[in-house]
């Protein structure tokens, strides 16, 4: 899809990978960018950005685990030509299973409940309108066994397989939903991993790791969106390695 000209919508677009997002769509291009987040702030610097490139920002500020709410605001405002479902949440502390039981449903719904009604939403309006395409952000943990953060991780395997299930929208609808599947990235999430700043096995991840920026997940997204050849259901991971940027490609059908 040539982006130029495109409307999109953002969600978890008031810091890191959804602001990179936003301004990478922009810089591209697209004429109108819709804004998601509960920062509202956050989402005031990202619009000034986004603006400064020429499109036309718009700020909403939306608690996405409220399902409800996401519902309605999809249905007002999700018709558009890209979606980049971004928006995470890590589960803080404490974790599983020692969480309180309202916290990890906070977890799903944002995670994976509200990126499942906003693709549903926006892919009925895109196959309207003749087609689109729908970035989910995963993580690479969906590709491991393990992950200290157990409902970040379980989520994220969710958002990968939902993914890959909706591979068959291109050929029915011509609507291509992919994902994007970040490596360790700074971004201000790291700092939410406990319960006042990183958490130890955050720290230790960091010691171990390069990470990557904001900017060089926004990149994999709009390879995604812009080669026409990537078919539903088809998914980038994107990892520092050794200093240097590499992505891993794979199909609804890679294991």
């Amino acid at each position: 899809m040539d982006i130029c000209a495109k409307t999109a919508i953002v969600t978890g677009s008031a810091a890191g990978i959804g602001r990179a997002s936003a301004v990478a769509l922009a810089r591209a291009g697209a004429a109108g960018i819709a804004l998601v987040d509960i920062d509202g702030p956050g989402l005031e610097e990202t619009a000034r950005q986004v603006r400064e490139l020429g499109a036309i920002a718009t700020v909403h500020r939306l608690d996405l685990a409220d399902l409800s709410a996401t519902e309605s605001w999809f249905r007002a405002h999700g018709d558009v030509d890209i979606l980049h479902n971004n928006a995470g949440v890590v589960a803080g502390g404490p974790q599983f299973p020692e969480a309180d039981v309202g916290r990890l449903g906070w977890i799903i719904d944002v995670n994976l409940g509200s990126l499942v009604i906003a693709t549903q939403i926006a892919a009925q309006a895109m196959h309207a309108r003749g087609g689109g395409v729908i970035v989910n952000t995963v993580s690479t943990v969906a590709l491991g066994t393990g992950f200290h953060d157990a409902m970040y991780a379980t989520t994220k395997a969710g958002v990968m397989m939902f993914t890959r299930c909706c591979a068959g929208l291109h050929a029915r609808w011509n609507v291509r939903v992919l994902g994007v599947l970040p490596g360790l990235t700074d971004t201000p999430i790291l700092n939410k991993t406990g319960a006042d700043g990183p958490s130890d096995w955050m720290l230790n991840v960091l010691a171990n790791n390069e990470a990557c920026r904001p900017e060089d997940i926004a990149d994999g997204m709009i390879a995604l969106v812009t080669d026409d050849s990537r078919k539903g259901g088809d998914w980038v991971a994107v990892r520092k390695i050794d200093g240097r940027i590499e992505h891993q490609w794979g199909t609804a059908d890679t294991v």
